[in-house]
């Protein structure tokens, strides 16, 4: 019995690998996937429109996600903002939890506030490793999406 629910486990980690394995290369991330990078911001953050995430506090505040991968080599990563003064940046980390390949954080035009996409630059990403992306929201900004390539 022991050898069977050890295969199924095995057997069940390995149709979702395949599955999570098998998406296409450009993939896009609604806003709405982000969180308040430190717990207290947590009642800032709320949804805006379908699934973009907006910072109703009356300061800038941090969001930040993460996103496993399984493709080693570069991947370029983007950002699409509402603002004028806030700021994006990604970084992948190593398998023991350490920002292994830091890209530049990246600000929005100063200005009124507009639509804006920020690249946020390629990133290495190691086996079975992941990309975060760290976000500064003005009072007012809203995180409409992402992508990695």
């Amino acid at each position: 019995m022991k050898a069977f629910q050890t295969l199924a486990k095995v057997c069940a980690f390995g149709v979702v690998a395949l599955t999570a394995g098998t998406a296409g290369a450009w993939q896009y991330y609604p806003g709405i996937a982000f969180k308040a990078a430190y717990a207290g911001d947590t009642s800032c953050f709320n949804v805006h429109s379908y699934s973009g995430i907006r910072n109703d506090c009356t300061t800038a505040r941090t969001v930040i996600v993460s996103v496993p991968m399984w493709t080693v080599g570069n991947h370029p990563t983007a950002v699409s903002i509402y603002g004028n003064n806030s700021w994006c940046d990604t970084t992948t980390v190593n398998g023991v939890g350490n920002g292994a390949n830091l890209g530049a954080t990246t600000y929005t035009v100063a200005g009124p506030m507009t639509w804006q996409t920020l690249n946020t630059g390629t990133r290495y990403v190691w086996e079975d490793t992941a990309i975060v992306f760290t976000c500064g929201l003005q009072a007012g900004g809203i995180i409409g999406a992402f992508s990695i390539d």
